[in-house]
């Protein structure tokens, strides 16, 4: 399978492209990046791997699906172009900057018939999976809550903006693990440093498979874009709870 990559920043670079190339039967078909500096870097580190200028032509070259991570305030154009062409798509979180435009891009992907996955991929780290392992054998009796957390170490790896920030850039991570974990989010609070979700039954039908494999018919896909605006639902509700001092009611799943 030929994937291509749109972005060789920090997320390119060091998560996408090494995941890509370590991944059986699936190829790095090429990479979209103008700046001078990446290009350089992509060439160092893949050095039979094209660059290109634009996702325009990066599909005419002839690829199967295509990862987005350019940063968040140009993702979702390149999401609906890669939808409009008929190529399934993997939006690096988080992949929308509200749950309404979530909606939408999830809408265009299924009038176009076109799989739309995220990439939340701390569903599979192992402390995680461990836990979902515990919890599921009855070791710890019921669960009352959990405390999270994930140490952001270096601040030029963030991503700013009104559509970006810590809550959405860890956060997004952090809010996936506890929904895909626990099921559906009915409340939420949140002040500056933490928040709190309250959470319905614990949802079933987890899986591990990867997106080239669905792509190939074996399996579900790993994480649809309608589970990933439930995590935009939460993150909104974050804001709207940090600025108004009080907990947010959630829309029933």
């Amino acid at each position: 399978m030929r994937l291509g990559l749109v972005g060789y920043g920090v997320g390119g670079r060091y998560f996408h492209a090494p995941f890509i190339a370590a991944a059986r039967d699936v190829e790095l078909a090429g990479v979209v990046t103008r700046s001078p500096e990446r290009r350089a870097e992509l060439a160092a580190d893949f050095p039979d791997v094209s660059a290109f200028d634009s996702l325009a032509d990066l599909l005419a070259a002839g690829v199967d699906a295509v990862t987005i991570t350019t940063p968040p305030q140009t993702r979702r154009e390149l999401v609906l172009q890669a939808i409009a062409a008929g190529v399934p798509t993997i939006a690096d979180k988080p992949f929308a900057p509200d749950a309404d435009s979530g909606r939408a891009l999830v809408a265009a992907a299924k009038d176009a018939g076109v799989p739309l996955n995220v990439f939340h991929n701390r569903r599979w780290d192992a402390d995680i999976r461990t836990l979902a392992a515990v919890l599921e054998g009855g070791e710890l009796g019921e669960l009352w809550g959990v405390e999270s957390r994930m140490d952001q170490d270096n601040a030029a790896t963030l991503e700013i903006g009104p559509d970006a920030g810590l809550l959405r850039d860890l956060g997004s991570h952090l809010v996936d693990q506890m929904l895909w974990l626990l099921g559906p989010a009915r409340t939420v609070y949140a002040e500056l440093d933490h928040a709190e979700l309250d959470h319905v039954e614990p949802a079933g039908g987890r899986t591990d498979t990867r997106f080239a494999a669905a792509l190939r018919g074996d399996g579900d896909f790993p994480v649809p874009a309608a589970q990933a605006v439930h995590t935009l639902e939460v993150l909104d509700a974050a804001r709207i709870s940090a600025a108004e001092n009080r907990v947010v009611d959630l829309p029933s799943p």
